[in-house]
């Protein structure tokens, strides 16, 4: 069987060394004038890189792995992605020193890192940066649109199934871009600031522990429906027969903490919940205090948790978001960190 050097497809009973498609793709990536004729391609390609490299007299197999090193090394030249500086010192190395290459041997280099491999990671990154346009440009108005955003990403956060440890780099830096988009836009097209921000934290080298007592994520928690709905419910059974009350989710689960706003419901995912309630003049003041854990470990679907009837693109969207957050956790690109948020409502009625 006779492979195609950059695609590794079988070329039957061609004696070529690459595929037509695939010189043609060379060219057009290196941005050369390709010969017209056929039987010129591929060595007007070797000629030229023998002279872009400053390399004469070598032979037939030293040619090929010249030729090999120097279209790896240009790929991987375009991808911006991960820290290629050493293997590209290899690389290179190895293209100097081709003379020295034997008959059925290889460069250390291409141990490392293949011809195919590159160009395939090369691809997966033309594809990765499709996918940043369509968000930035919110092509994402439907469910169909979202299924092709989420498969453009979803290669990036498969890293189990890239053994070499470049390929995992690229990966997570892709990661981090993508996360860093979704930042950018969070605020201003999902309306998901506090998410954005928290998002934010996460991605710092050693996040510290956030302890929040005021602004605008205390503004949203208390006039959120469902969080009111739940303070009222539970100062209607613990403040019932008594003028103070304790309350710990830790020890009755009967009140889950969540929230109308789905900005709040994707920045915190599951809040333990702790109230002290005291009456006075019949009314209630209450120090409440939330406890999250920022770890995605619990994956989310929109349809079970609510119902955004205004905007089902947008639902899916963000829970898919949050989904993917979780492989991002577990690659360590963001990081776990603990969130307390320390409320003081005075007078506070039950509905």
């Amino acid at each position: 069987m006779h492979e195609c050097l950059l695609c590794k497809r079988d070329m039957k009973t061609s004696k070529d060394i690459f595929g037509n498609g695939c010189i043609r793709n060379i060219y057009s990536f290196l941005d050369w004038k390709m010969p017209k004729r056929l039987k010129l391609r591929e060595e007007t390609l070797c000629k030229n890189i023998m002279k872009k490299t400053n390399i004469r007299s070598i032979n037939t197999n030293q040619k090929i792995w010249l030729t090999d090193r120097y279209l790896t090394y240009q790929y991987l030249n375009k991808i911006p992605y991960g820290n290629y500086n050493a293997l590209k010192k290899q690389i290179d190395y190895d293209m100097q020193n081709v003379k020295q290459i034997e008959k059925d041997k290889q460069p250390k280099s291409a141990k490392n890192m293949s011809l195919k491999q590159a160009y395939e990671l090369y691809k997966k990154v033309i594809k990765f940066k499709d996918g940043l346009d369509k968000i930035k440009n919110k092509n994402f108005t439907d469910e169909d649109s979202i299924k092709t955003i989420i498969t453009s990403f979803s290669f990036i956060f498969n890293i189990s199934k890239n053994k070499s440890q470049y390929e995992k780099n690229s990966f997570k830096a892709m990661q981090y871009v993508f996360w860093q988009t979704v930042i950018e836009i969070g605020g201003r097209y999902a309306e998901f600031p506090i998410s954005a921000n928290f998002l934010q934290h996460s991605l710092e080298k050693q996040p510290q522990d956030l302890v929040i007592t005021e602004g605008k994520v205390i503004e949203e928690i208390t006039g959120d429906k469902y969080f009111k709905e739940n303070i009222s419910n539970i100062v209607k059974r613990y403040g019932s027969n008594s003028k103070e009350f304790v309350f710990d989710s830790l020890k009755d689960d009967s009140f889950p903490m969540n929230f109308n706003d789905k900005d709040l419901y994707f920045a915190i995912h599951s809040a333990n919940l702790y109230v002290v309630g005291k009456k006075v003049n019949n009314k209630w003041n209450l120090e409440i205090k939330l406890n999250d854990r920022y770890d995605y470990s619990k994956p989310k679907t929109p349809s079970k948790y609510y119902n955004d009837t205004s905007s089902v693109a947008k639902s899916l969207f963000s829970s898919t978001l949050y989904n993917l957050a979780s492989f991002s956790v577990n690659c360590n690109v963001m990081k776990e960190y603990n969130i307390e948020i320390l409320i003081q409502l005075n007078e506070f009625e039950v509905i």
